[in-house]
């Protein structure tokens, strides 16, 4: 259990504001809709939080695009992780299966592109790799599906770690050393992380009783609020 535990911390990104904000909202829009086209999900966080857009836009705007980025990661992952937590059990398990459509593609064509979902940090090849395929937009869609079912619900009751252990190794079958690879993913080859994480996320073989509670937990943070 303690190794489940580890692996959960994986799995597991002013009136005078509002006076600036008025000035910069075109500038702001525009960058906030060309993101839309690659990331729904992040173009619909932005929009929810306009002030969030706009520290964002002066980074941008003093050429700092590195602070910029690394805000607009923190803002996307800080949103999302608390309306994923508060998702539907039927928006939340469809994040899981199209993740899980993505571990197979990645299983077939890019294995390192496992590693890099897990850690929710996609590299500029792994993106290009999905949108070649025209699989990328749709998976980013259904996370933003997620955060709006999500985002103005009441919090849920997470899957406490004892249930969620016994649904990882008796409904999905994995092993205690399984569980350890994904904690020590960085040892783990690539091809084998893969095979893992299929079986982690088949959500069909969850118990329909839980698989709600499931996909939520895989998908949001204990520290969601």
């Amino acid at each position: 259990m303690r190794r489940l535990l580890s692996f959960l911390a994986i799995i597991g990104l002013i009136a005078s504001v509002a006076a600036a904000e008025d000035v910069k909202k075109p500038t702001v829009d525009l960058w906030i809709n060309e993101i839309g086209a690659e990331n729904p999900l992040m173009e619909a966080i932005l929009k929810d939080h306009m002030d969030e857009a706009v520290r964002i836009d002066s980074l941008l705007q003093a050429e700092n695009p590195e602070a910029g980025q690394n805000a607009m990661v923190a803002v996307q992952r800080k949103y999302s992780n608390r309306a994923f937590s508060r998702a539907s059990d039927a928006a939340a398990i469809q994040v899981i299966k199209k993740s899980a459509e993505i571990i197979d593609f990645f299983s077939e064509n890019y294995p390192q592109g496992c590693f890099e979902l897990l850690h929710k940090q996609l590299s500029f090849k792994a993106v290009s790799i999905l949108n070649e395929k025209r699989i990328y937009s749709p998976y980013q869609e259904i996370q933003r599906l997620a955060y709006e079912d999500g985002k103005n619900r009441a919090p849920v009751e997470r899957m406490d770690i004892a249930t969620m252990y016994d649904v990882v190794t008796k409904d999905l079958g994995v092993s205690d050393d399984e569980i350890d690879m994904i904690v020590k993913s960085e040892s783990t080859p690539a091809p084998h992380l893969c095979s893992i994480m299929k079986k982690y996320l088949n959500i069909e073989a969850v118990r329909e009783s839980q698989r709600g509670q499931y996909a939520r937990a895989n998908i949001s943070s204990k520290r969601a609020e």
